[in-house]
Formats: structure tokens, C-alpha cells, sequence
């Protein structure tokens, strides 16, 4: 089972390419392409206030409020970052928001749209020279400024609604967003029905206050819990079962199932944890509860506690309603896949592609390219057929596109998923143009040879010589005595044998969650409920002395960036730029995300 959850290069896949939103499904996982969304929702949504990841709504979606969406939490599970062509956002009906939509990435709409002044949109730089034509483009408006046109912030790009909502058009781009819900509802109903018919190879023991789901087995183990007629969950969930493996559980409740319990799961299982609602047509949760756990329910609608709470895991259903003051949020703890549903489908008959029509201008008709042998590494999610060599035909006119597909930056094209062992048949797609070809990657540096130690000399006895034999000479008188002999030690060299020392054991080096140097925070509002542009201001503190060192505006909703040295003494100022119109029950809201400075005062 791969535990693995693959993203768009260093920024994270959270969410899908807006030149290419169509449903593909994904073997081992039965979320299929919505992995990549926290929360899919098949109908309407309402008052949902903050989203880690993605969020796809097929009905309409109003919030009295406004929404925020792709920020992670200081321990996310995932990295959340910006990208140059994510879909964060995408509602197929209409959209009203009250208040301003904060998104860290492209939002897609298939209706009405309508948002607060003050929402905007956070894009990632592809490193092309008209990148910043191309979203003007894609976020243009009627009835916009003149004057308007995306802001450049070094890092990303900021799209603002300062004068009129602004959102892609589903049309502007040729997306068929309806057809994505409909095979993305088709897929996943399909899955949950195999998953039904899935053996219990588990145990549960009930206990005052817990079910203990406990199981044995090191790929994924199926729980059954039974709580119908009357749907009520005033217990929770604990799983004791191998480490890596998979936690699936099927709740029978009836129409209605109403969650009494304060927790459902455990965190430390959460991307492994999959609660499947069988015959729930309506889910209550009765108290602000944590469920660890992603939830697969696309028949039912999903009524939030009206205090808050929070779903941490992907989660597909029929519909989502909460109370306007709620706190409810949705975490990014992605489905790791890996499920086994059902028995494997035979591999499809490869079928024949017709070869591109060869352009007059060329001397000699080009080849079709050769078959690469068939891998043991999983497929692409959609894989196109092997192409048959055969005889070139005349050339054909070039048929048709739907759409021309606009020239797109390559990015590295995550691993390869398994082809999904679907219970029923997949209609056959159209092949699209293939992507442009990755640069290969870059070959390894050689490894220099080793260069040869000197060997030290080996310490050895010195080779005596013979001394010059003197000429005779006469004896001179001995003395009666005979002399004394007195021994002395001849000094021997002997080879010093040196014994290997054990390597010390490394300490622990703990990550370090703060980077140091650098002030980063958000400005979400002001606490009277009126629109507002902040002056944020930074000084450094010395000698009881304040020197200006940075100054920014921002538009009621923003985050601010300092770069500064870390040892200094620093305060930060955030008040109305205009301070005519301040009042006394003015107060900034303001989160800050990293301080990574040794003295620090918020005014």
C-alpha cells in the first residue's frame, strides 16, 4: 500500500488544473479526482467559513460571510502552497458571499458570482513572461476598472475584487463543469457500493464510553457499525490495528444519523481513517464534534453543529448545511489510496490510434512512434492505448478541436496511480493532445575516483650495516682486572596499532517550525464590520527610539511579509489608513503565521 500523497511539484496537488477540470478516477482511493478537494459537495453548501484544502460544490453555494480557503494550520499535514494553475474554489451553481472570499489559488465559477469588495485571489508565478496577460484575461469583467489588472508580489500574483467580483467563468476556459459532478457522483456511488459488499474481517468491543475497533490484518481492515433504526453515535471510535493499515468502517444507521460523541477517530489515523454512511439520507452532528477520518456519503446531507467543529479528511456529500454562526472548518488529512475494492478487471484491448495527419511541408511521412513496453509501475489514471504500428494513411484534414488548449507551462507530472479496479465499465475517452514532453532529467554527477591515501611506511627494523674494519694496530697493555660489562637496552620500533573508536551517537535535531528573520501575518477585518484600508507599519526598537523600517497598505484583507535581522527589537503597528473614519470599537483582526524574531510587540 503506498502511504503517499503526491503534489504539483514543491507546491502541493491541492486542487485541479483549470485547463483541464474532467473527473478521473484513481485506483485505491474511492474519492477518485476529489483527493485532491478537502470537501466535495454534490449539491448545495452554505456557511462554511474556512477550508485548508479544496473546496468543489456542484448546487449553489451563500454564505452570509466570507470564506477562506488553502491557508494551512501551523501543523498541517500537508504543505499548502501557491500555484500557478489550481482550482481552489469551483461551484457549479451560483455563488453569494456577504463577505470577502480569501483564496490561495484560482477560483471557477458556472453561474452568478457575487462576492464582497476586499476578496482576493493569491496565484503562483509559472516563470513565463505573460503570465500576468494571461490572468488579466482569465479574470476579466464586465463593468471592471479600466485601471484594474492582477498585482505583482514578488512571489505570486494577487487578483482583487476591489471594484467588481472577479472570478473565471467555467465557460471562458470550455469547462464542462457539470459533466465533471455528474462522473465524479457516478464514480464514487459505484465505489461505495463495492465497498458495501466488503467482508467484516474485524471486531468491535463495546465499552461505557468507546466502540475498539480492533483488527489484524496489515492492509486494511472492515469494521461494521450497526446503530439503526434510531442512527444514534453517542460513543466513540478507537482503532487498534497494524500500523499503515487501513480503517474502513460502514455505519448503518437508517435515514438519520445523529453524532452524540464529541470525537470520532484519532488523529494519528486520520489520513487512513474512512467512514462510510450506507443508508444515511441526513447527518446531524448533534455536538461540536472532532471527526479524524475522511467521510464517504454522497446521498446525504451533512447538517453542521451550530457551535462549530471540524472534519479532518477528505469528505465526498449530498449536500452541507450549518448555522450562520458557526465556526465549522474542513482539514487537509488527504485519503492515502490503497484500498482494495472488488476483483481486478481484465486490461482492455489495446485499440488502434490513428497516427496525426502529416503536414505537406515535411519530405518523408513521420513514423508513429513505437509502443514503450509495458511497465510494473502503475498507470497513468487515464491511460491511452498502445498505438499499433501500421501503414501510414493519406494525410487527413486535422479534425476539429473542441477548444484550442492554451499553451501551458510544464510541471513535474506526479507519480503514476494504479488503473482503478472499477465494479463497472469506464466509457471510452477521446484522446487529448499530449502534453509536451518533460526534459529529461538531469543525469547524475560522476563520482570522482577516490583519491588513494598515502600509505603510511611500515616501521621495520633498520638494516645494519657493517662498519669499516679499522687497520691493526698494536695491543695495547690489558690490565690484570676484566672489565665490566654492562647491558644496554637496544631500542626495538614497534608498529603502533591504533583501536577504532565508536561513532558518538547524534542528537535528536528537532524541526524548526519558525524561520527566522521573518515577520509574516494577515490582516481578516475590523471588528466594527466596515471596510477598511490598514497602514502596517514596522519599527525597530533601539534605545528606547523607534525608527520606521517598513510601511504597507492593504485593502481590509491582506497578509504583510517583513524581512528583517533576528536579534533586533521590533514592533508592529496596524491601524485605518484613514483615521478620520476610525471609531472606538475599531480593532484589526490580525493573525500572525511567523515570528521569527527574538523581541516582538503587536500594537
Amino acid at each position: 500500500m503506498n502511504d503517499e500523497y503526491y503534489y504539483n511539484g514543491a507546491i502541493s496537488g491541492v486542487g485541479i488544473p483549470y485547463d483541464d477540470i474532467n473527473w478521473y478516477d484513481i485506483e485505491g482511493s474511492p474519492f477518485g479526482s476529489a483527493t485532491a478537494f478537502n470537501v466535495i459537495v454534490f449539491g448545495d453548501a452554505n456557511n462554511i467559513i474556512d477550508v485548508e484544502g479544496a473546496v468543489a460544490v456542484g448546487g449553489t453555494f451563500y454564505s452570509p460571510r466570507g470564506m477562506s480557503i488553502g491557508f494551512e494550520r501551523k501543523n498541517g499535514q500537508v504543505e499548502i502552497g501557491y500555484s500557478p494553475d489550481l482550482v481552489r474554489f469551483m461551484v457549479g451553481g451560483n455563488t453569494t458571499f456577504m463577505g470577502p472570499l480569501v483564496v490561495v489559488g484560482h477560483v471557477v465559477g458556472n453561474g452568478s458570482f457575487q462576492v464582497a469588495k476586499g476578496s482576493t485571489y493569491l496565484i503562483g508565478k509559472d516563470g513565463t513572461p505573460d503570465q500576468k496577460q494571461e490572468l488579466a484575461f482569465l479574470y476579466q469583467a464586465n463593468n471592471g476598472s479600466r485601471y484594474w489588472e492582477p498585482s505583482d508580489k514578488e512571489d505570486h500574483y494577487l487578483i482583487s475584487s476591489y471594484d467588481v467580483p472577479r472570478f473565471i467563468p467555467a465557460s471562458r476556459i470550455e469547462a464542462n463543469v457539470n459533466a465533471f459532478f455528474q462522473d465524479a457522483r457516478a464514480s464514487i456511488e459505484a465505489y461505495k457500493d463495492c465497498i458495501e459488499n466488503l467482508p467484516v474481517n474485524g471486531t468491535i468491543t463495546d465499552n461505557y464510553h468507546e466502540w475498539i475497533l480492533r483488527g489484524n490484518d496489515p492492509v486494511q481492515n472492515v469494521f461494521s457499525v450497526d446503530v439503526g433504526p434510531n442512527g444514534i453515535i453517542n460513543k466513540g471510535l478507537r482503532a487498534e490495528v497494524p500500523e499503515g493499515s487501513l480503517v474502513i468502517v460502514r455505519i448503518k444507521s437508517g435515514a438519520h444519523a445523529h453524532l452524540q460523541y464529541g470525537v470520532m477517530g484519532e488523529e494519528s489515523k486520520a489520513n487512513h481513517t474512512i467512514y462510510v454512511f450506507e443508508d444515511a439520507q441526513q447527518i446531524h452532528m448533534e455536538t461540536p464534534a472532532d471527526i479524524w477520518g475522511s467521510i464517504l456519503a454522497p446521498q446525504a446531507m451533512f447538517h453542521g453543529h451550530q457551535t462549530g467543529g471540524h472534519v479532518s479528511g477528505n469528505a465526498a456529500l449530498g449536500g452541507f448545511a450549518v448555522n450562520a454562526n458557526s465556526g465549522f472548518e474542513f482539514h487537509l488529512y488527504p485519503f492515502v489510496g490503497g484500498l482494495v475494492c472488488g476483483a481486478p478487471q481484465p486490461a482492455p484491448t489495446p485499440v488502434p490510434v490513428q497516427p496525426r495527419p502529416i503536414p505537406p511541408a515535411q519530405p518523408a511521412p513521420a513514423q508513429p512512434r513505437p509502443t514503450p513496453p509495458v511497465q510494473t509501475a502503475p498507470a497513468q489514471p487515464r491511460p491511452t492505448p498502445p498505438v499499433q504500428p501500421r501503414p501510414t494513411p493519406p494525410a487527413q484534414p486535422a479534425p476539429a478541436q473542441p477548444r484550442p488548449t492554451p499553451p501551458v507551462q510544464p510541471r513535474p507530472t506526479p507519480p503514476a496511480q494504479p488503473a482503478p479496479a472499477q465494479p463497472r465499465p469506464i466509457p471510452p475517452v477521446q484522446p487529448r493532445p499530449t502534453p509536451p514532453a518533460q526534459p529529461a532529467p538531469a543525469q547524475p554527477r560522476p563520482t570522482p575516483p577516490a583519491r588513494p591515501r598515502p600509505t603510511p611506511p611500515a616501521q621495520t627494523m633498520p638494516a645494519m650495516t657493517c662498519p669499516v674494519c679499522p687497520e691493526p694496530q698494536p695491543c695495547p697493555v690489558c690490565p690484570e682486572t676484566e672489565p665490566e660489562i654492562i647491558p644496554f637496552p637496544v631500542p626495538v620500533p614497534v608498529p603502533i596499532i591504533q583501536e577504532p573508536k565508536a561513532c558518538p551517537v547524534c542528537p535528536e535535531i528537532k524541526e524548526c517550525i519558525i524561520t527566522p528573520g521573518i515577520i509574516f501575518g494577515c490582516v481578516w477585518g475590523c471588528d466594527c464590520h466596515k471596510s477598511h484600508e490598514w497602514e502596517v507599519k514596522l519599527y525597530s526598537v533601539c534605545n528606547d527610539c523607534k525608527n520606521l523600517i517598513y510601511c504597507e497598505k492593504i485593502c481590509r484583507y491582506g497578509c504583510f511579509k517583513f524581512e528583517v535581522p533576528y536579534n533586533g527589537c521590533y514592533v508592529l503597528e496596524v491601524c485605518p489608513a484613514d483615521k478620520a473614519t476610525k471609531q472606538s470599537c475599531c480593532k484589526p483582526k490580525v493573525t500572525l503565521k511567523n515570528i521569527g524574531v527574538a523581541n516582538f510587540m503587536l500594537c
